[in-house]
């Protein structure tokens, strides 16, 4: 009752009498033991030559017209739940008709179209065949009716099943026949059989249509709905007791429907883990519950060197060239990568990351896709189906076959490529024990943790030898040391065979481990481009910025002059100044070196969108109304409290609008607002625009304390000009 007002007691009870007392009523009234005089009885009635008859005529009858819904049904739930078409609400509204029509009013229909002289039945009689008034009549009466459950139960079995399993299947070779039989059926089994169930149910129990259409001739068209009809007025005993049969088959049917193996519930496999699956964590295992990696595979679970696939002359590294021009989605990139190289896409979220590979792999709609190009080496892929594209997708999940094993769903690949089953299972193994995961083959895909998981997909994903490989963040849902390990087994993995690669992140540490080259996107177009170390150390972007831990204002040059060599002292922190620095900046005065005096450039930046100037110096280049960057680090900026003092070249007015952990420091963020140091109005608070920077300064957690600095603050960011760099665009 938790979260539920009392009263609701009153009409659910209500509801319950309503459905149970009048079966229970009905139920009362069956005389189990014969008459005085030896007849009557509940199992002489049930088991009279036309109630043996009429149950048998029933049973035959709704088996076959539940095998014609499944036949029917399925591809009708499947074109309903997989494909859009115009008109497409229409034909679920006539498809599910039935559910709402008469059944009488649906046997007239039937006669109309199947009678002697019927739309189809006029023609089927020249050819001597009759339908109405015969078996048949009763099977397609019964599919009739019963057809919307099953349509109605595995659609929306369809339509809560993640289709990325299915695209997964695609991109590893599988032909559309093959990823409907090994996939989305299995994975859509519950609901089909439940809705087999239901169309079986009412199949058995149909009467009107029947009636109409087919009659009551016993042994022929009579069911048990027709014979109870029937005996009603001529044995109502026998009438009840025909009615308890069908309300025990009822309950059976019913218990079966909501019974958990037919719905897909927990039960002894998938409830948890095999006993010691994980319980077992000897010493030398990985922090996910794997082994320690080893590249050979063991002899208990396959051959040895001779199981690991040969590589193929199509499976070598080739160059991707991408023209990804969606307007409707907001994506436009044009990008090139060398073979062998890998690729790091960044972006904040919706910035068209996940876009760009679904491009690559051909998973987007035709009609989404149809100004984008993609080549892998001399080949133009555009209007190739993701299984001939020769490519690997990984995402954030592992999306593992759950009807299938470790072993068969890596070998899943080779097999759908026409690999035979043998030497797919040899690959299989000798590719998990690439990753460290060889006792692993055995084992159901819903018994791995997280990491064990990743790292069998990864295995699925190269034990194929593919020419390009497209990862779509397939660390971020990981915990940080299974994450590490992970991102170790793809490093090897790439030193070992390089491939192409695509790599879609927000982690530092996935750049600096697994990319040769750097790719930032901002609202759907590429806004950085260049080598790792370029662009982490001089980023040219707001997120490469956030990324390296860095502030970046983006703008134009305003002014720049050359400055005369001077020694750039600390502002705000010297004795009887208040205010703090960063974790070790602004304490020990900076002297410019000779080098940097000669090349230096002092340059004035007004930030775009905003009133901000930021002064700093450029060693490249620049000429008033340049786009340029300024970058400077978070440990280079001192807080204050109060206004400070002298002129500091970059003092900021900001409210503090987040303080996080940053290692043993804390990193303050706060957004600049319109104020400088000699603005009267020192207690303003308003903003520069829409587009107020947001800057960064990493203190100790001491001068945080004594700064008492809390979201909604107002306080003081000053940065030296010497520490601040300012890059063309």
């Amino acid at each position: 009752m938790r979260g539920l007002p009392r009263w609701v007691l009153v009409p659910a009870l209500l509801g319950a009498l309503f459905v149970v007392v009048p079966v229970v009523a009905m139920v009362a009234r069956v005389e189990l033991a014969p008459g005085p005089d030896g007849t009557g009885g509940f199992w002489a009635l049930v088991t009279s030559p036309a109630a043996l008859d009429a149950l048998g005529l029933s049973l035959r009858t709704a088996l076959v017209a539940t095998l014609c819904c499944v036949l029917l049904g399925t591809p009708m739930a499947l074109v309903l739940a997989r494909t859009t078409f115009p008109g497409q609400r229409v034909a679920r509204a006539l498809v599910l008709l039935p559910l709402v029509l008469p059944p009488v009013v649906g046997g007239i229909a039937l006669l109309h179209t199947f009678g002697r002289r019927g739309l189809i039945g006029q023609h089927l009689e020249v050819l001597g065949i009759e339908i109405a008034f015969t078996t048949t009549a009763v099977v397609l009466a019964q599919t009739f009716v019963a057809l919307p459950f099953l349509v109605l139960s595995l659609e929306g079995a369809l339509r809560t099943q993640d289709t990325r399993l299915e695209d997964v299947a695609a991109t590893l070779g599988a032909g559309p026949t093959t990823v409907l039989r090994r996939v989305t059926l299995p994975r859509v089994l519950p609901g089909l059989l439940s809705g087999a169930v239901l169309a079986f149910a009412r199949a058995l129990g149909e009467f009107g249509a029947t009636i109409t259409f087919a009659g009551a001739l016993q042994g022929v068209t009579q069911t048990l709905p027709l014979e109870i009809y029937l005996q009603r007025s001529a044995d109502p005993d026998a009438a009840v007791a025909l009615s308890f049969v069908l309300v025990v088959v009822a309950v059976l049917i019913t218990a079966a429907v909501h019974g958990p193996r037919v719905l897909g519930g927990p039960d002894a496999r998938t409830a948890r883990p095999r006993r010691g699956a994980r319980g077992a964590r000897a010493a030398g295992t990985l922090p996910d519950g794997g082994p320690v990696v080893r590249e050979d595979v063991s002899p208990a679970s396959a051959p040895a060197p001779a199981a690991a696939p040969a590589p193929r002359d199509d499976a070598a590294p080739a160059a991707l060239a991408v023209r990804a021009l969606l307007p409707e989605r907001g994506l436009d990139v044009d990008l090139t990568l060398a073979p062998g190289e890998v690729v790091a896409v960044l972006g904040a979220n919706g910035a068209g990351k996940s876009t760009l590979v679904q491009v690559v792999a051909g998973l987007l709609p035709p009609g989404d896709a149809h100004d984008a190009r993609v080549a892998v080496g001399d080949d133009d892929v555009t209007r190739v189906a993701p299984r001939r594209r020769r490519l690997a997708w990984l995402s954030q999940r592992p999306l593992l076959f759950e009807n299938l094993s470790v072993e068969d769903n890596v070998a899943f690949g080779p097999r759908a490529r026409g690999v035979p089953r043998a030497r797919a299972r040899r690959e299989a193994r000798a590719a998990l024990g690439h990753v460290g995961a060889a006792d692993l083959a055995t084992r159901r895909s819903t018994d791995l943790s997280g990491g064990q998981a990743q790292r069998v997909a990864i295995a699925r994903a190269l034990v194929t030898d593919p020419r390009v490989l497209l990862l779509d963040e397939p660390l971020a849902s990981l915990d940080v040391s299974v994450a590490q390990h992970v991102r170790s087994v793809l490093h090897h993995a790439q030193r070992d065979r390089p491939r192409t690669t695509l790599l879609v992140t927000h982690d530092l540490l996935d750049v600096l481990l697994l990319a040769d080259r750097v790719v930032v996107l901002e609202d759907g177009r590429v806004v950085e481009d260049g080598p790792v170390d370029r662009v982490l150390t001089r980023p040219r972007s707001r997120f490469a910025a956030r990324l390296a831990g860095v502030n970046l204002l983006v703008g134009r040059v305003a002014h720049v002059a050359v400055p005369e060599p001077v020694t750039v002292g600390s502002l705000g922190t010297g004795p009887g100044r208040p205010g703090s620095g960063g974790a070790d900046a602004a304490l020990v005065p900076t002297e410019a070196g000779p080098e940097e005096e000669a090349a230096a450039r002092e340059a004035t930046l007004a930030v775009d969108g905003t009133q901000v100037r930021v002064r700093g110096t450029a060693d490249e280049p620049l000429a008033a109304g340049d786009g340029a960057v300024a970058v400077f680090e978070p440990r280079t900026v001192a807080v204050h409290r109060a206004t400070p003092e002298g002129s500091p070249r970059n003092a900021y007015r900001v409210v503090v609008t987040s303080v996080e952990p940053h290692g043993p420091l804390l990193r303050v963020w706060g957004r600049v607002t319109g104020e400088g140091p000699g603005d009267p109005a020192a207690g303003a608070t308003t903003v520069v625009g829409h587009d107020a920077p947001h800057l960064a300064a990493d203190l100790t957690p001491r001068a945080v304390a004594e700064l008492r600095l809390v979201p909604g603050e107002r306080v003081w960011f000053v940065v030296k000009a010497a520490e601040v760099r300012v890059h063309p665009r």
